[in-house]
């Protein structure tokens, strides 16, 4: 193997582990909504089991949310983020309890915009890598 193919082969290898924690992120979220709506759903059927397991799904996954913020690297948004997090668990809590619906549309709404916004700055990371390793490999043939 040539330096050229060593290096471009490389920077594929950094592109594909830096990108994969945010495609993981979004499957998360992609998870989340999926259960809050089989848990709404279950809620409807009078399914009170599976309206728990699917609710304490997805409060699990947002709480491994909370848990993964760095504040360090940036308190305020990590600060925001965690109250709506909080507010997300709370809202999952009064459906689980109720055995009522209505307090998981605030839930499937944040955590859309919150996927939307992570997607475009999962693309936007990926984008930039791209063209930083093309940059790179032109730089140093």
């Amino acid at each position: 193997m040539n330096k050229a193919t060593y290096h471009q082969q490389a920077y594929r290898k950094v592109q594909i582990e830096m990108a994969q924690p945010g495609r993981v992120l979004l499957s998360l979220y992609d998870e989340a909504h999926r259960l809050i709506r089989l848990a709404e759903q279950q809620i409807a059927d009078g399914d009170l089991s599976g309206k728990g397991r699917s609710l304490g799904k997805a409060h699990a996954i947002i709480a491994e949310f909370i848990n993964a913020l760095d504040h360090k690297m940036a308190p305020e948004l990590c600060l925001n983020l965690e109250r709506i997090y909080l507010f997300m668990l709370d809202r999952i809590t009064a459906a689980n309890l109720d055995m009522d619906a209505a307090p998981l549309g605030p839930v499937i709404a944040n955590l859309s915009r919150l996927r939307e916004t992570w997607e475009l700055a999962v693309n936007t990371v990926a984008v930039e890598n791209s063209r930083a390793a093309a940059e790179h490999a032109a730089e140093h043939p």
